[in-house]
């Protein structure tokens, strides 16, 4: 394929993957919804902006849009866009009033500007993969593991980001008629399903490609990019979230998945503890040779230790996230 021709497919790519996104945002975080819309016509007209977006490898990705709002996000969050800033809490206000066309524009022009003038940092950002590490994914993981019904558990994620999901039991969970988790804990969280039994944590650890530290301001700040500005809510328990982990000081291996699983699998000394293998959003990241890495090296494990797997992923990038869990015999 000639380079024009594949400088258009790219462009056409990006463009469609900012609106697809646009669309998804568009009722709960409406300005940033007309910031990517904004993005996706600047790549189509070219200039600027396009060449730096469309110079990216991302630029193919199915999660270019998270990527490029979180660039866009982390410049407001480290003081780089002091403009941006303020135009977007204004936009912000106006959506929240039913107004705000003319803000919202206002808000992308900056942007726009932003953007820029802080080239490195969207490069960076789109380096970066997404993060969305939310302590409420951890519910669906008690729910995995009240199916389970396991009093001790060894829990092992894959694909770990900030280890917030290994918490889970310091944090107070409220599910219809029960309450289960620390009763003082910061991170108060709505759960579904029925009430967990009473479950011990005897061993915890996670590994991840680009881990993250909760007691790095630097590394909190790229998580909380990922969080549209409109989403107070969840900013509000990550930020929760972090904090604790910070005081437990939760830290994750940097490791291919694959070779951290193999050495962690060893027997545990009570053969009554489940072993407890978690994951999210992390599946459809990993090449076929990564995935059946584990899957063997989970079968070989199942015949020495009693060994689940809990996981909650989508079939591909275009689909909800569904809850499985595994027993191996």
């Amino acid at each position: 394929m000639a380079e024009g021709s594949e400088d258009v497919t790219r462009s056409r790519s990006g463009a469609s993957t900012l609106r697809t996104f646009a669309v998804r945002l568009r009722n709960s975080a409406p300005v940033s919804a007309r910031i990517l819309s904004e993005l996706a016509g600047e790549i189509d007209r070219g200039g600027p902006v396009a060449d730096l977006l469309c110079s990216h490898r991302a630029v193919h990705s199915p999660l270019f849009g998270i990527q490029a709002l979180a660039g866009v996000r982390l410049l407001m969050l480290n003081g780089k866009a002091p403009e941006l800033t303020e135009r977007f809490a204004t936009a912000h206000s106006a959506a929240m009033a039913g107004e705000g066309d003319s803000t919202s524009l206002l808000a992308w022009l900056a942007a726009r500007r932003a953007i820029v003038e802080n080239a490195g940092e969207i490069l960076a950002a789109l380096d970066r993969t997404v993060q969305q590490h939310q302590p409420k994914t951890a519910g669906f993981l008690l729910r995995g593991l009240t199916m389970l019904g396991a009093p001790r558990v060894r829990l092992f994620e894959l694909g770990a980001c900030a280890g917030l999901n290994l918490i889970l039991d310091h944090y107070r969970w409220f599910g219809l008629g029960w309450e289960w988790g620390d009763v003082d804990s910061p991170v108060r969280l709505a759960a579904v399903g029925p009430r967990p039994h009473q479950i011990e944590i005897v061993e915890r650890a996670g590994c991840d490609l680009q881990p993250r530290d909760a007691a790095d301001p630097r590394h909190a700040m790229i998580l909380r990019s990922f969080i549209p500005p409109e989403h107070d809510a969840l900013r509000w328990d990550l930020d929760d979230a972090i904090s604790l982990a910070s005081r437990l000081g939760i830290k994750v291996q940097q490791s291919p998945a694959g070779r951290w699983l193999r050495e962690v699998l060893t027997p545990p000394e009570d053969r009554s503890t489940l072993t407890v293998v978690w994951h999210s959003s992390f599946w459809n990241y990993l090449t076929d040779d990564e995935r059946n890495e584990i899957e063997t090296t989970l079968t070989a494990a199942a015949g020495s230790m009693p060994l689940a797997r809990v996981s909650f992923e989508p079939v591909d990038w275009r689909t909800n996230p569904r809850l499985s869990v595994t027993v191996y015999g």
